[in-house]
């Protein structure tokens, strides 16, 4: 009060009140507090052996596909840290959140031939064409792109790598595509191109073992890149370096397939 030259609290009743001043004091000290103790949750990751979350950021298919045999190991690894695994819409969404620091790390899915020095190449995986059973495209044991001309594509949103990627080859090949929906869902994808409403184009990592319809491989081959991502200007804690040296141990024993290499449905 004698800092601020103003009355917060009014004493004069027989039970002590907050002023108007006091009430709008109120919430800033609330919020205050609330800093604080962000603040200090954040700074026990640098304590060796403490508990603490690690903030972990996935674009759409990822954390079912990829990561929950990965996830299952850390676990038990570090039965102290919790992984506090979020989903975003797009790849460039994660890198977002994770230079703001909303996130520690992140999965960035994107070009084969894209890189930055503040990541971990997690794989390389190949994409393959999605159709209906009995699509006339299906007797073919590669497809070219000029042969989806006249399809009807269901993609993953406009600012996902899947979409910019198939939406390139296909100007490449001299036509645009019939988009006829995009969704984060790839169960509604798959769904769809399985009933006969669509085709798609899908990383074989999310296909393996998929009988609901069949894949072919495309010519020019398509392909992408999963990477660990994390910011240039990122100070490691020590849960920190614990998670990206178990990741690297991860990656490092091939613990990451490539489902390409499953045989293919015929």
């Amino acid at each position: 009060e004698a800092e601020l030259g103003l009355t917060l609290i009014d004493r004069s009743q027989k039970h002590v009140t907050l002023t108007d001043a006091g009430r709008a004091f109120l919430i800033h000290a609330r919020r205050i507090m609330q800093d604080a103790e962000i603040a200090k949750q954040d700074l026990m990751r640098f304590c060796v052996g403490s508990a603490g979350t690690v903030h972990f950021g996935v674009p759409p298919m990822f954390e079912a596909y990829l990561f929950p045999e990965f996830f299952k190991e850390f676990r038990e690894a570090f039965p102290n840290t919790l992984l506090d695994v979020q989903e975003f819409g797009d790849s460039d969404e994660v890198r977002e959140h994770v230079e703001i620091g909303d996130l520690d790390f992140g999965v960035i899915f994107g070009k084969p031939e894209a890189s930055f020095a503040n990541e971990l190449l997690i794989m390389h995986d190949a994409m393959s064409l999605c159709l209906p059973q009995g699509h006339p495209l299906a007797a073919k044991e590669e497809v070219a792109f000029e042969s989806l001309r006249r399809e009807r594509f269901i993609l993953q949103q406009p600012r996902t790598y899947q979409y910019r990627a198939i939406f390139a080859r296909c100007i490449e090949a001299g036509f645009a595509p019939d988009v006829m929906l995009t969704t984060t869902q790839l169960k509604t994808i798959k769904q769809l191109v399985a009933n006969g409403t669509g085709i798609s184009i899908l990383p074989d990592f999310v296909l393996k073992g998929e009988q609901s319809f069949v894949r072919r491989p495309l010519t020019p081959r398509l392909t992408a890149r999963t990477a660990l991502y994390w910011s240039s200007h990122k100070v490691f804690s020590s849960l920190d370096k614990d998670f990206l040296t178990f990741m690297k141990q991860y990656v490092a024993a091939g613990k990451f397939q490539d489902p390409g290499a499953a045989d293919r449905q015929v």
